[in-house]
């Protein structure tokens, strides 16, 4: 099981918390490959905010925003297109997401989700996390237990995605980086520079993550699980996805292009950020396909460039599979794809 909590700053989660909010629900981007998906999750999730008090812009209502403001990626949301919800609807923070995985198998189904909620004001994230579960993760002694109904996994993997949401109107627990709690794999290699000693409280944004791998979307998936678990570290704030690459659209750059001083100055200035982290996947197997290894396994550069210098900052490698993790017979293998990149990511963190 995948499950990785990001709480944004003390202070500004007390404010957030104060009073009963009014949620824009955006419909999550589906990575999945599968158009059964969302039908499924997106009840599911309106249930699970539901219970917990907010008051929600359901998906539906949000359809001739949506189309009239030429959003397509619903899974990222720029601060121009947060403030827009915000006066439109009278929206405080906006909830978006993506299913990144649905194996829709009768033997062992799975389901990988990432969500975020972002202050309508200014685009800082509040709250995120990544989830991901087979239904092998429920198999007990004499394998008894084990979830075979994709639907029933779905109710499983929502209430796993939410289960650190406080309800509206309460205050969370304060963040604290801690140990994941879990056996981590260093990465391969790394670089760091003296210049992050003094980073203070960076805004840092992760750009799409590059993709060279044969899965479509890998890049995708690793930009939020990415995004969740370098939050994670509680370092520094962390600014969706969707606002830098916002800007750099309107600069006609594309994310995997090398940037020029003059092309980061600029972005530093739009997008308020004082660092960007940039990656490419190379290797991203979910395990899934019958003539290759059933064990999910992922490889990936990532680094990250100061905006004013110039300078990269921080470089780090890492690579694993779900068989890294075994103890003994099948105990401690890791299953899910989303559990995988969290393990291998939290690994490489751990060089910055």
């Amino acid at each position: 099981m995948a499950l990785v909590t990001l709480l944004a700053p003390c202070s500004m989660l007390q404010a957030y918390a104060q009073d009963r909010k009014l949620l824009a629900l955006l419909p999550f981007e589906n990575v999945s490959g599968s158009v059964s998906s969302l039908p499924i999750i997106m009840p599911l999730v309106q249930q699970t905010l539901r219970s917990k008090g907010y008051e929600i812009v359901a998906p539906e209502k949000l359809e001739p925003f949506l189309l009239r403001h030429r959003i397509r990626n619903t899974g990222m949301l720029s601060r121009a297109q947060l403030n827009n919800l915000r006066q439109e609807f009278g929206t405080d923070v906006a909830l978006v997401g993506s299913v990144d995985l649905f194996h829709e198998s009768e033997q062992n189904p799975q389901w990988g989700l990432s969500s975020r909620i972002a202050s309508t004001v200014d685009g800082t994230i509040l709250w995120a996390e990544s989830a991901g579960l087979t239904g092998g993760d429920f198999t007990r002694v004499l394998g008894l237990g084990t979830i075979r109904s994709p639907t029933r996994l779905a109710e499983e993997v929502v209430k796993a995605l939410f289960r650190s949401l406080p309800a509206s109107g309460t205050p969370p627990a304060q963040p604290s980086p801690t140990s994941p709690g879990w056996r981590t794999m260093r990465s391969r290699y790394g670089y760091r520079n003296a210049l992050l000693d003094s980073a203070g409280s960076w805004r840092v944004a992760v750009l799409l993550i590059e993709n060279a791998s044969e899965r479509p979307g890998a890049g995708r998936i690793l930009t939020d699980v990415l995004t969740t678990t370098l939050f994670q570290r509680g370092r520094f704030a962390v600014v969706d996805p969707g606002e830098p690459n916002d800007a750099l659209a309107a600069l006609g750059v594309a994310p995997h292009e090398s940037f020029d001083l003059a092309t980061l100055t600029e972005l530093k200035k739009r997008a308020g950020i004082d660092a960007l982290v940039l990656g490419t996947v190379y290797r991203y197997n979910e395990g899934l396909k019958r003539e290759a290894t059933t064990s999910p396994e992922v490889a990936l550069d990532i680094r990250m460039i100061h905006a004013e210098s110039g300078k990269i900052v921080w470089v780090a490698s890492g690579e694993g599979t779900g068989d890294d993790y075994q103890i003994v017979l099948d105990f401690g293998v890791v299953r899910s794809m989303v559990s995988l990149l969290r393990r291998v990511l939290q690994g490489m963190l751990e060089t910055l």
